[in-house]
């Protein structure tokens, strides 16, 4: 049974365009404006604070800036079915296709106010952003720390204060014991410090409070030393090594860092705005009622709500043309495994003029079996062209069309894959993408280098198995064994 429509169809929705962001919205111009503006500020503080950390993510980003707490709750249910719950002022969700962030407008933190209403929100931006930043993975205490400390960045009209503290970890630390630096410096995602809720509330609080230490501390003293830090682990160099090297050894931080968190006024950054964004820039441009439905049934379609995204995909369909429902149907398709009806749904999708890039990446995929056909195989190849065109940053794509390319024997496969890897350096499967097409043109030992590579960044079993696999056939095939992949690496499962 159908549920009525996540948000109301008689809102007006708009389109808010900055350099590189999208913001939809059913709240007014000025307050979508403003939101657009302020993600282009931390986003260019970020790039300006660490220049290493690719700002531009891969997968795009759809923001959604909704007037109030019934259009929150209408575009994201989930929160206020949780007893005794926490109504969120912004909520943030990863998709197939987009990660979503949703911001309620009418909760601005005032001038007064040193917290970021939304700082869930940008601490998943920041995360984000720092994960696909780097070949090597960034120690957990780093990434969730520095995502923290920038996570609350308040942004006023002149000036941007970047780290301000904040007071619920604060108030944690002084009612938990914290862990000594030595074992805090090695805790990783699976270890028991970080797996309990209560256990990483308190990680989190004193990677916030250590890294505010690092930056801010002593006015700043030892904020070269984590730069330099950052710069050796982002190299390859060993966490443990790197940390000894920039910042000394941890038992000798113990003191100051202890006698930083006693203290009752803590420092932060102060730094003018990027002048050159420019709020009067901006497009502003009404969405149709399909458009607007479809957008919202895709936000639904990521956070699982199957009764919502199909509300609004009907919605959206009675209203006009709507390539974009077809997407978010398929996705759900896609989500219960039903991969026929879902291959159905994208080719829709297609057919109807989608600009989705993942549309087209996942109908490929879908379309690429083993032993296919030339033709099936020349149409996979177009349509990983096209998602490619849609969005110029898409790793997987890039990787499957190298791929694709090097089986049909058109082209320059390597290059693609190599764009692919620098892309997403800490993924390993354009990696085992270059090995395959390596392996093709028997170049059999720069292939085993790109699947030792793999091997190396795999973080589940399935991946190591693949890896290890090619391994083990690239040094049969220099051998005499056999001369082509079995199988085609890069098709990363949904």
């Amino acid at each position: 049974m159908l549920v009525p429509s996540g948000a109301r169809a008689a809102d007006q929705w708009i389109e808010v365009g900055s350099a590189h962001f999208v913001v939809t919205s059913n709240a007014s111009q000025g307050s979508a404006t403003t939101l657009a503006w302020q993600l282009e500020q931390i986003r260019s503080a970020i790039a300006t604070l660490w220049p290493w950390a690719h700002v531009d993510l891969n997968k795009p980003l759809a923001v959604f800036a909704v007037k109030d707490e019934t259009a929150m709750k209408a575009l994201a249910p989930v929160y206020w079915e949780r007893k005794g719950g926490v109504h969120p002022a912004s909520v943030w969700v990863g998709g197939p296709d987009q990660n979503y962030l949703a911001i309620r407008t009418d909760v601005p933190a005032p001038d007064t106010s040193e917290i970021n209403p939304y700082v869930t929100s940008y601490f998943s931006y920041v995360s984000l952003i720092l994960a696909h930043s780097v070949e090597h993975e960034l120690p957990l205490w780093f990434s969730r720390g520095l995502s923290g400390v920038l996570s609350n960045t308040i942004i006023r009209n002149t000036k941007l204060l970047l780290g301000p503290p904040i007071p619920w970890h604060l108030t944690r630390l002084a009612q938990v014991p914290r862990l000594r630096l030595p074992l805090l410096l090695k805790v990783g995602s699976s270890s028991p410090e970080f797996t309990s809720d209560e256990g990483e509330r308190t990680f989190d609080a004193e990677s916030w409070a250590f890294v505010h230490f690092l930056m801010f501390g002593e006015k700043g003293a030892r904020w070269g030393k984590l730069d330099q830090f950052t710069k050796l682990v982002t190299s390859g160099t060993d966490p443990d090594a790197a940390f000894r090297e920039a910042l000394g050894a941890p038992q000798d931080l113990e003191e100051p860092f202890f006698n930083y968190l006693g203290r009752n006024l803590f420092s932060y950054r102060q730094a003018n705005i990027d002048v050159s964004v420019k709020r009067e820039g901006f497009t502003v441009k009404p969405l149709g009622a399909a458009d607007g439905a479809s957008r919202r049934a895709l936000f639904h379609a990521a956070m699982g709500r199957s009764d919502e995204a199909r509300a609004a995909i009907e919605e959206a369909r009675k209203a006009g043309p709507a390539p974009e429902s077809f997407v978010a149907e398929a996705m759900l398709l896609d989500r219960a495994g039903k991969k026929d009806e879902a291959k159905a749904a994208y080719a829709s999708a297609v057919d109807a003029g989608s600009t989705s890039a993942y549309a087209y990446y996942r109908l490929a995929s879908l379309l690429w079996q083993k032993n296919a056909d030339r033709d099936t195989m020349t149409r996979v190849e177009g349509l990983f062209a096209k998602a490619t065109a849609l969005n110029t940053r898409y790793a997987d794509a890039y990787a499957s069309l190298g791929e694709v390319k090097s089986i049909l024997g058109t082209g320059e496969p390597m290059g693609l894959v190599l764009r692919a890897i620098a892309l997403e350096p800490s993924e390993p499967y354009p990696r085992l993408a270059a090995a395959d097409v390596l392996w093709r043109a028997r170049k059999y030992d720069e292939a085993v280098k790109y699947a030792e590579s793999a091997l190396s960044l795999a973080i589940d079993d399935e991946t190591r198995r693949r890896a290890a696999e090619t391994i083990d056939g690239l040094r049969c095939a220099k051998g005499g064994g056999e001369l082509a992949p079995p199988n085609p690496a890069s098709a990363k499962p949904n």
